[in-house]
Parts: C-alpha cells; sequence; structure tokens
C-alpha cells in the first residue's frame, strides 16, 4: 500500500468517489424538479446546476476509461516486479481473491459510464434537453460502480502479499508423445468456435456495410436489439478464439495461452490494440440501441452522425478480423 503506483490509483479512485458524492443530493434535485415547460427560480437554479453537474460526471466519468488502462499496466507490468514468481497480470490478479473480481467489474463498469456519456451527447445537442433528467437516473449505477471499484481496489492491494510466490504461466507436461494438431487443438470446442467466430463476425460486418452505404437504413428496435446479441457474442467468441489459438501464432509457442503477455513491448502492444476494436464495438452496440429506444424523444437529425459512426466501426471490426488472422496466415515458423 506504500507503492506509488497503487497511492496515486486510490488517490485518483477516491476523489472520483467523492465528486460524485457531492452531487447525489443535486442529481436527486433534478430527478424529482425538472420541468422544462416551466420558468420559475426552481427551474433556472436546475437548469444553471445541470451544466455543472454534467460536466463533473462526464469528468469523473470519462477519467474511469483511462483507469482501467492504468490498472492494466499496474498489475502487468508494475506489480509483477515486486512478487516472485509472477510475469504479467496472470501472476499479479491471483495474489489474492480479489484480482479478477476487480479486472472484470472495471471492464463492465466502463459500459454503465458510456451509457450516461452517450446520453449526455445526445441531450447537449438538443435544444429542449428532452433526456434530462431521465439521463441521471444512471448517475446512481454509475456512483454504485466507482463505490464498488473503490472497495475491490483497497481489498486487493490492501491484500497483496509480497512474501508470497505467485503463479504464473504453467507449462503442460506430456509423459507420452501428443500429435501436434491436437495439442493445438486442446481447448475445448475451439474449432466450433472458431467458425460461429467467421459467422457472427459475418453477419455484423454485412451489417455495418449496409448501413455506411445505404442510403436510408432502417432499423427498428426489435433488429438493434437482434445485432447487439450477435455482437455481444462475436466480443466473447473474439477473447476466446484469441485466447485458444491466435496467441500461440503471436507468442511462437503452442502451450502459452495467456491474454496479457500481448500487452507488452516485444510483442508490438498488439493486445491494447485488439482489445481497444473490441471494446470499441461493444461501445457501438450499446449506443445504437440507446439512441434507438430514446430517437423518438429527439429532434435533431442524426443520420450523418450515424454514417461516419458506421464507417468507423466498419473499420474498427474489419481490424478486429484482420490483426489476429494475419499473424496466423504470415507464420512462418513452426508450433
Amino acid at each position: 500500500m506504500t507503492d506509488t503506483w497503487i497511492i496515486a490509483q486510490l488517490l485518483a479512485q477516491s476523489c472520483c468517489f467523492f465528486l460524485l458524492f457531492m452531487i447525489l443530493r443535486t442529481v436527486f434535485q433534478i430527478i424529482k424538479r425538472w420541468n422544462i415547460s416551466s420558468s420559475d427560480e426552481i427551474q433556472i437554479n436546475l437548469e444553471r446546476r445541470t451544466f455543472l453537474v454534467g460536466a463533473v460526471v462526464e469528468m469523473v466519468l470519462l477519467f474511469q476509461v483511462f483507469s482501467l488502462i492504468a490498472f492494466l499496466m499496474t498489475v502487468n507490468e508494475h506489480i509483477p516486479s515486486l512478487l516472485r514468481g509472477a510475469m504479467c497480470a496472470t501472476g499479479a490478479l491471483e495474489a489474492n481473491e480479489f484480482g479478477y473480481p476487480l479486472l472484470y467489474f472495471k471492464i463492465f463498469s466502463l459500459f454503465v459510464y458510456s451509457s450516461f456519456l452517450f446520453l449526455h451527447f445526445l441531450d447537449k445537442k438538443e435544444p429542449t434537453y428532452p433526456l434530462t433528467p431521465q439521463k441521471y437516473y444512471l448517475v446512481f449505477p454509475a456512483f454504485f460502480c466507482v463505490s464498488t471499484e473503490l472497495v475491490l481496489m483497497l481489498l486487493y492491494f490492501w491484500n497483496i502479499n509480497p512474501d508470497l510466490i505467485a503463479t504464473c504461466c504453467s507449462v503442460n507436461f506430456f509423459s507420452s508423445e501428443v500429435n501436434t494438431t491436437d495439442f493445438l487443438n486442446t481447448s475445448v470446442l475451439l474449432n466450433e468456435g472458431i467458425i460461429l467466430w467467421i459467422v457472427m463476425g459475418s453477419i455484423l460486418g454485412v451489417y455495418f456495410i449496409y448501413n455506411s452505404f445505404y442510403k436510408n437504413p432502417k432499423n427498428s428496435l426489435i433488429s438493434t436489439l437482434a445485432i447487439f446479441f450477435i455482437g455481444v457474442f462475436y466480443i466473447i467468441l473474439s477473447v476466446y478464439v484469441l485466447k485458444f489459438f491466435f496467441v500461440k501464432y503471436i507468442y511462437g509457442l503452442p502451450s502459452h495461452l495467456c491474454l496479457f503477455d500481448i500487452f507488452f513491448e516485444k510483442y508490438n502492444y498488439v493486445g491494447y490494440l485488439i482489445f481497444f476494436n473490441l471494446f470499441f464495438l461493444g461501445l457501438f452496440l450499446t449506443s445504437k440501441l440507446i439512441f434507438e429506444a430514446v430517437k423518438n424523444n429527439l429532434s435533431t437529425n442524426y443520420s450523418s452522425f450515424w454514417k461516419r459512426y458506421y464507417r468507423l466501426s466498419f473499420f474498427v471490426w474489419l481490424l478486429s478480423w484482420l490483426v489476429p488472422c494475419l499473424y496466423y496466415f504470415t507464420w512462418e515458423g513452426s508450433l
């Protein structure tokens, strides 16, 4: 707990917690008393406060995005240097029972934060602020996420024992000769997972191409919900096939299935690129679903915005496909 990396993150997370805590009362007043058709003193004061509240929440939640990157760098590069036996985030996160729950919760929380940020973006573009006060309901789950992250960070960092020998990546040894093809496909349902990954990715790609170049694409809430689940399934499968198939060609080691080493410099930080693409796709799917749910309350024409967003998402989707595959297709060695 005396490490500067740890102190900096705990201090920053504590500041985010107190900033959100201080505005909760104002958020509650906005939700309870907001009336855009009124011009009384209470409404005028609330309209003034909502700019400050929105800016504070926006700043705090944007910081949480960078907080995940800082945490990943800490557990992947800094903490392993303090723990015997730890070579990457695998050993650091397994140092106690709070490591992986903290990482998973921080990833989940990003989608809660991005939901508010997207609603806030839409609301600011409308002259009548039609999404106020509804968008502020998300401040409460966001505050819960920030609070839970702070508690989990305290428990995780406090319970790291530097004298404990960490278990990290291990290699399986076989007493008898194993066929290379069988060894490379030892994970459960790997071939089926790759096929489904290709199918789900193809559907997602057709969706992006159609909406990027068709003049007036029509998307209902039901179709958007369907593509949302397809996209989520594609993201999960992307992580699965990356861990059990593509990392073997990135590392050149068939027995090394760690997802954290791809964030190291010797692998050109390709992990950041791959997971940024997957996160961006998740962000797009969440944003599109939210937009379809609230679009009847909006008066601004967002067609040009969505055209650009679709094309950017198509490029990101293409990278999420090509980057892992390039390691496989250009591999000239033997595993």
